[in-house]
This record gives C-alpha cells, structure tokens and sequence, in this order.
C-alpha cells in the first residue's frame, strides 16, 4: 500500500491492463476417440493478452527520461500467469529515452512482435500471422534494444545474451537473438522490413540457427486499410539439411461506421521441398460498446493436405496445435475485452 501511494503523489507511474475473455469452438480437434471431435472452451486473451502492468518514467532534464515497464500475462479462464510461469513475462524492463534516441534492458518484445505482428489485420490475436509462424510473438530474456526515429523513417536493433532463460558459461552463442530492422510512416502509408536470427538454446544446439527475413507495408486510404507481407524462414541444423519455409499474406480492414468494423486476412505457407502447404483465412467483426470495451466475434478456417504429418498440419491455433493430422480445421470465437 506505500507503494501505490508513492506511486499516486509522483503521478509519473501509472497501472493498465487488458481483461479479454470468449469461447472458442474448434471441430476436428485431436482426441484419442477420434479425429471428427469438436472442442468448446473459454478462452483468454483472444484479441488481445489479458495482462496487468505497470509503467513510469522519471524527468532527467535536458530532454532526457528514464523510463520502465512491468507487465504480466494473465490467463482469465484460468487465473495463471502466462509466458511460462513468468511473474512479469510480458515486459520486466527499464530505459533511457531522449535526443539520442531509445534504449531499453531486460525482458522485452522483440520487434518481430513490436513491428511486424502489425501488418496482419489481426495484429498479434490468437488466430492471427502467428499462427503460421510463432515468430511474431516472440519475447526475449536478457535483452538490449536500441530504437532511434529520423523523420519518418525509424531503425532498431535488439541483442540478447539468451531469449528464454540464463546464459550458459562456456557456451555464449546458445540462445543468442539478434536483429535489426527499419521502418517507414507517413501519409497513411507504412512499411518495415526486418532481419531476425536466434541460435539454439543448448550448448549442444548453440550452432543451429533460425533465420527470419520479413517484410510488411499497410496504407489507409479513407474508411479502408490494407496490409501485407512475405516472410522468409530458414532453419539450420547441424548434421541436416537446411528447411526454407515462406509465408505470405494480405488482409483488409474497413470501418462501417464508428463503433463497428470488419476485418479478414488469408495466409499462405509455403514448405520448399514439400507439398505440405498450409492456407488459412480469419474474418473478424469487431464492435466497440465504449472506447474501452470491445465485442468480437472471429472466424478462422484452415486447410490441409490430406497426408499431412502431425506437425505439419495447421490447426486455427497453428501447426500441431489441437488439430487432427491431416484434417481441415474450422473455428470460432466470440467474447470480449476490456482495457484500463
């Protein structure tokens, strides 16, 4: 309680969060008593992570600040910390920000997440690019990232020592992720491309790479907005054959009127070397009952070859992911978020 009214007397720490609840309804869902099960649940986080932060900044003077954020995932349905267990797995960080540009420490977005989930329609939504590819909605341990604007054109770059948990001694390259990226907006138009490499998390793994190369532009025009992108990824394994995957997408969105838009997306992966290419497709009609509490309701639906393995089927919760291997998948959720 002394910290909450410390935190009121300076007025530069502020607490949000997001509260999102639905039910989810999938068919052909994976059971041991046959493939043509339906699954309904309650689902969090379907629009947007439920989570519970805290953030503030302090003025140094001479245009300088030194900012933080602490931010939990929170599962509705079932009350659990999300990311892992992580008290704080959203963001647990603290920086500088001021004329020489951004600087941040800890556990943080990378900017497959900050930049790129943006230009899908469903920004990072459970049924959204990352579905496809987990990629976008990557977070890092032990992390450094340097943001820097000119004009319209703003560049980052991003270092950690290890993405997902302590550094390793004797073995400084496992879990190594780096990448840097530059973006464009202006006049409604924007567009980003960005490099991404992470290692294995192992010292037995270390020199095993995975290589994101992603592009993504969206412009508004009006009442209507339409946003795309092409992603290339490569994995190394030592010992094996290089596997080259593609993803590209393109989505739009319109505002029918002021409290009520509609949205739809189509994905594509495209597996080299194999048949096994996954296509899905997401609808959404989102409605906004105040300026903090939307109602949702989402459509997904994917398609599979029929020989398809168990891990390369898409599911609409991504590759082996409560699906049956080698069925199409259809689903929907409706429910609703509630920020603060």
């Amino acid at each position: 309680m002394a910290f909450a009214g410390q935190a009121r007397a300076q007025s530069n720490v502020s607490i949000y969060g997001i509260a999102d609840n639905g039910v989810e309804v999938i068919n052909n869902a994976s059971s041991a008593l046959g493939a043509d099960r339906t699954l309904a649940r309650l689902s969090s986080g379907n629009l947007s992570g439920s989570r519970l932060g805290f953030r503030g900044n302090e003025d140094l003077g001479g245009g300088l600040k030194a900012v933080f954020i602490l931010e939990a995932g929170i599962g509705l349905d079932t009350g659990n910390s999300l990311q892992g267990g992580r008290m704080f797995g959203r963001q647990a960080l603290v920086g500088l920000q001021g004329g020489f540009g951004e600087l941040y420490l800890g556990r943080q977005n990378s900017m497959m997440l900050e930049w790129m989930s943006k230009y899908n329609t469903m920004d990072n939504a459970t049924w959204s690019a990352k579905v496809h590819d987990g990629a976008f909605s990557d977070r890092m341990d032990n992390a450094i990232k340097y943001k820097k604007k000119f004009g319209a054109v703003e560049m980052a770059t991003y270092y950690s020592s290890h993405y997902n948990g302590q550094e390793i001694s004797g073995a400084a390259k496992a879990g190594r992720q780096y990448g840097l990226g530059v973006q464009y907006r202006a006049n409604g138009l924007s567009m980003a491309v960005l490099y991404d490499q992470k290692q294995g998390t192992t010292a037995a793994t270390m020199n095993n790479a995975d290589k994101h190369l992603t592009l993504g532009a969206r412009y508004q025009f009006g009442k209507t907005e339409v946003l795309g992108g092409y992603l290339t990824r490569r994995q190394e394994v030592a010992g094996a054959a290089d596997v080259r995957t593609d993803l590209a997408w393109i989505g739009a969105a319109y505002q029918v009127s002021a409290p009520l838009q509609l949205s739809a997306s189509i994905y594509h992966t495209d597996r080299k070397n194999s048949d096994q290419d996954p296509t899905s497709i997401i609808a959404m009609a989102k409605y906004a009952l105040s300026k903090r509490t939307d109602l949702y309701l989402i459509g997904s639906y994917a398609w599979n070859k029929d020989s398809a393995t168990p891990a390369q089927t898409l599911g609409v919760n991504g590759f082996n992911a409560d699906v049956a291997a080698g069925r199409n998948q259809l689903g929907v959720m409706a429910g609703v978020r509630h920020t603060f």
